[in-house]
């Protein structure tokens, strides 16, 4: 499968697909072609911040995650049934495995097929379906199907599956450095967490594993690059949001010494269904946990011209941490400003700016109205004067969206942080529903 592409665009999310049987096929993405800005003070900015950041960006995101088989447990994984017909891998762990020893210096990355021992626990990993990637592209990431090994009986028994995300430490040392430092970080416990948790990490020869609970529909993100104009229905929107301020109250923003999410989007946002029971999970990525799970091109022939999404939490970073290299500028209220940006993102698709001049014209723009436009693009044309007529979608009478959709955006995106309200005053706005609807238009 040396030319496999695996990120099918035509892929129902809430179905219950299988492994392709022609990874490579000619629906594969073209690669997207590189977007080379004006040399323009703002840009320039722009461009210095992005490369000095760390390009191991947890919200990375890349083909739409496929639904699990119905012959396969709760999406849950390790809590499902262990009596399964299903019958254990041929030569789990083997040396004499058909496929490359994954312990080979020449093997670059891991393949789909190839079995995976903790040799900690002899529980193994079955790779069957590339599902992303994360650090630029450069590690993958694996819907995994899971044997635990029963000491008791002396075999392995199928457990559901996980996300396994995967770094070559021979290729990626810095990477490897990161996602150990980060798997450390402690969380505030919860029986069912908002925020997806590492459930282990362990080396097999020279692969760092990170196991993860497997999200069946992959990122928002992704769940809308398949969708009309990428955009989120406004009624949608109140529903995601909900579980991400819950996971940031309960679980990030607490105690005197908050921990900061620091690139919260669109991408970062997980949906799970059970296969059985229907029933839904939101979660958020944090850290170690998150991962690209969207096409190299989901944003289409647009592309090459607006910034890249991926990039959001940094081109559209708070205007405290944007404009300063001080990490301590930074606090719980930029998480605060990046979910307002994540509200923007939702609601019309990708954002139309090519420079944070642009954005900054944005949101000036409809604090002054107190009324979002319908179409920021029509906007920004606008602006430019490139239409000598174009309607004027900012003083019209009849609103677009609900005053409480626009308040709540608007109260996240003060320029101000100290103004800015909390995870747990925004729950508290009447904006926050309608989860049924929701689940069904994810799984259409």
């Amino acid at each position: 499968m040396d030319s496999r592409n695996p990120f099918s665009p035509k892929m129902e999310i809430g179905s219950s697909s299988k492994q392709p049987t022609e990874i490579g096929s000619s629906s594969s993405f073209p690669p997207r072609l590189p977007h080379k800005p004006n040399s323009t003070s703002s840009e320039l900015l722009l461009q210095e911040k992005m490369n000095s950041r760390n390009p191991f960006s947890p919200k990375m995101e890349i083909g739409s995650s496929p639904k699990q088989p119905e012959d396969i447990g709760s999406s849950r994984s390790v809590d499902a049934q262990i009596g399964s017909s299903s019958n254990q891998p041929r030569d789990v762990g083997s040396s004499r495995s058909s496929v490359a020893e994954i312990g080979s210096l020449d093997s670059n990355q891991p393949r789909l097929g190839q079995t995976i021992t903790d040799p900690d626990t002899k529980d193994t990993y079955l790779l069957n379906l590339e599902i992303g990637s994360f650090s630029n592209g450069h590690c993958p990431v694996y819907r995994a199907k899971f044997f635990k090994y029963f000491y008791d009986v002396g075999k392995s028994l199928p457990y559901g599956y996980v996300t396994l995300k995967i770094i070559n430490m021979n290729l990626h040392d810095h990477e490897f450095h990161l996602i150990r430092r980060q798997s450390h970080t402690r969380l505030t416990y919860r029986q069912n967490p908002n925020i997806i948790r590492c459930k282990k990490t362990f080396m097999a020869a020279n692969l760092f594993c990170i196991c993860l609970p497997y999200m069946s529909e992959g990122s928002l993100r992704s769940i809308l690059s398949t969708r009309p104009e990428n955009k989120l229905p406004e009624n949608f929107i109140p529903v995601v949001l909900r579980e991400v301020l819950v996971g940031l109250r309960d679980e990030l923003h607490i105690f005197y010494t908050p921990t900061l999410h620091k690139s919260l989007s669109a991408g970062d946002i997980f949906i799970d269904i059970h296969s059985y029971t229907k029933e839904m999970w939101i979660k958020l990525a944090f850290q170690v946990s998150a991962y690209d799970s969207e096409p190299p091109n989901c944003n289409g022939e647009q592309a090459s011209s607006f910034l890249n999404p991926k990039s959001i939490s940094i081109w559209g970073a708070a205007p405290e941490v944007f404009e300063s290299e001080n990490e301590d500028n930074r606090g719980a209220k930029s998480d605060i400003w990046l979910l307002g940006i994540t509200a923007l993102e939702l609601v019309y698709g990708n954002l139309p700016v090519k420079n944070r001049t642009d954005l900054n014209y944005i949101i000036n723009k409809i604090r002054e109205k107190k009324k979002f436009p319908k179409s920021l693009e029509k906007m920004m044309i606008k602006r430019d004067k490139k239409l000598k007529k174009v309607k004027d979608l900012v003083k019209r009478k009849k609103r677009v969206f609900s005053r409480e959709f626009e308040e709540m955006v608007l109260a996240c995106l003060r320029e101000n942080p100290d103004d800015r309200p909390t995870a747990d005053e925004l729950l508290k706005t009447p904006f926050f529903s309608d989860i049924e609807r929701f689940k069904q238009f994810v799984l259409n």
